[in-house]
């Protein structure tokens, strides 16, 4: 099993053991699952045999109480009462015995029991009809007639009838003693079994986790050990690496305030800077324009806002001047009624004055509805003067911003004027620096040949360090390729590292690289 696994990736070697556990798991509920329907088989056995001997007993307490009770008609013969209540008992227990001989028939019986049963049953009924024939008798008052009777043919029955039916109990019985002791054979042997399946899981479970883990630490421990090895001398390497690029380092910024192209453009830097000093300035003075513009708006749009809130005030008015006239027109309108009820009362004495009224009163209705148009006209004046007024409130605030803004662009012009004037004299001083930089040419070409060897010896301890680390990663998660692309750097070369120097600056980014952080793994081996 633990060559299998050293074949086999990472993530399957877990997933073979999270499935070999999921396994022997299904293997147990399956096993346990089985036993429990074999139980409730075997328990509704039990209960059934259970049932069968209550019921058989029902039959047997009520066929000794009508045995009884036919004997009783003879000793009680003289007596009505006790006759009727023996009467009753015996209809009592025959009804009994039918109910139960109902449902004992309806139980899954064996051929055996049916055939006990058919036989007792048989039995039962002729007895019936003998205790009948007796009870008869004693109602003819012959009772010496029912007393041979009953001795010579209803006892001898009775009895037969009691040895079928303890045949059939005996039977039962010893059924239900079987299918009790199938139970605990079975319940024995399933948890013994379940025991052993246990002991067997977890022994195979430790044993697969055991060496599941050793095919897991031990090439891990392997290939860790090596790549401790490669890390100490890539880091001996990359010291030297880091010494000889530091000196070249500093010789590169001493020879980079040399350069005569760096110093002509800084030359005409400083003119551009004299140029954006001038056009700052030129800029200052439209801001502070802008800025008048943007206050004097701001006055002329406060007026606005007057004027429209003193239409709206008009408007107010107006509106409680339309009010009254509808209310002047709403009773016009009523008197005009009130004066055409009275013309019509008088008659035709006051159909004149009728008239006069139906046309004050069509006057009335006019002008009420010249009053609710001119006030629709009025609200929507009102609601229009409403937005005119939140609008002027917007722009004003706008206009405010806007004063603000050029105020601020206005200082920030100021600080740029002052920040170009100081680039100014730092591009003279630049300049004047520039000259120092020739003498660390030749130094520079020298740290950069040391460095090219420095930097071969590192590839060579990298390329020992890569082979190790692809082992590793075709562990963790079968990648190659890319660990192959990403490592196996080229080699640098001298010729082209020392020409290069005197033309451009090398930008170096150097450090000591740890073991760790090429590969995490201290995190992997906690999480194994």
């Amino acid at each position: 099993m633990e060559v299998a696994a050293m074949k086999m990736k990472l993530s399957a070697r877990i997933i073979f053991g999270y499935v070999v556990v999921l396994t022997m798991v299904v293997v147990l509920v399956g096993i346990s699952l089985f036993t429990m329907n074999s139980f409730r088989g075997n328990l509704n056995t039990v209960l059934e045999n259970a049932e069968e001997i209550r019921l058989v007993g029902i039959i047997k307490q009520s066929a000794l109480i009508v045995t009884r009770n036919t004997r009783g008609n003879i000793v009680f013969a003289g007596d009505p009462a006790t006759l009727e209540k023996l009467k009753n008992e015996t209809a009592a227990a025959r009804a009994d015995l039918d109910e139960a001989m109902a449902s004992l028939q309806k139980l899954p019986l064996s051929a055996e029991e049916k055939d006990l049963l058919a036989s007792y049953n048989k039995g039962r009924l002729r007895s019936k009809a003998i205790n009948d024939q007796v009870a008869k008798l004693i109602g003819a008052k012959k009772d010496a007639e029912a007393a041979v009777l009953l001795a010579t043919q209803a006892d001898p029955m009775s009895q037969e009838t009691l040895v079928q039916l303890q045949k059939l109990i005996d039977y039962a019985e010893q059924k239900n003693n079987e299918t009790k002791n199938s139970v605990l054979d079975t319940f024995s042997f399933s948890f013994q079994t379940l025991i052993i399946l246990t002991v067997i899981c977890i022994l195979v479970g430790l044993i697969g986790a055991f060496l599941i883990a050793r095919s897991i630490t031990k090439p891990i421990q392997k290939i860790t050990t090596g790549l401790n090895e490669s890390s100490n001398q890539v880091a001996a390497a990359s010291t030297q690496l880091h010494a000889a690029a530091q000196q070249l380092s500093q010789g590169s910024s001493v020879q980079a305030s040399s350069i005569e192209e760096t110093s002509s453009t800084l030359q005409e830097t400083s003119s551009m800077l004299l140029q954006n000093t001038a056009n700052t300035k030129q800029a200052t003075g439209l801001s502070e324009q802008a800025k008048e513009s943007a206050n004097k708006g701001n006055h002329e749009m406060q007026a606005m806002m007057d004027s429209i809130q003193e239409i709206k005030k008009s408007s107010d008015q107006i509106a409680k001047i339309i009010k009254v006239i509808d209310d002047i027109a709403f009773q016009t309108n009523i008197l005009a009624l009130n004066a055409a009820i009275e013309a019509a009362r008088a008659g035709e004495a006051g159909m004149g004055f009728a008239v006069v009224a139906e046309e004050v009163r069509n006057l009335a209705g006019r002008s009420a509805q010249a009053a609710k148009d001119t006030t629709s006209i009025i609200e929507a004046n009102i609601e229009l003067s409403e937005k005119g007024v939140h609008v002027a409130e917007r722009v004003g605030q706008a206009l405010a911003e806007i004063t603000i803004q050029a105020k601020k662009v206005n200082e920030l012009m100021d600080e740029i004027a002052a920040a170009s004037q100081e680039q100014s004299q730092g591009v003279e001083q630049v300049n004047k620096a520039m000259t120092q930089m020739e003498t660390i040419t030749q130094q520079n070409a020298a740290s950069a040949e040391e460095s090219a060897s420095a930097a071969e010896e590192l590839n060579a301890q990298a390329d020992s360090m890569r082979k190790i680390v692809e082992e590793l990663a075709h562990l963790v998660d079968g990648k190659v390729a890319v660990i192959q692309k990403e490592m196996a750097l080229p080699a640098p070369n001298h010729r082209a590292i020392v020409a290069q120097v005197g033309n451009q600056k090398p930008q170096l980014n150097t450090k000591v690289i740890a073991p760790e952080d090429v590969i995490p793994l201290n995190k992997d081996h906690q999480q194994f």
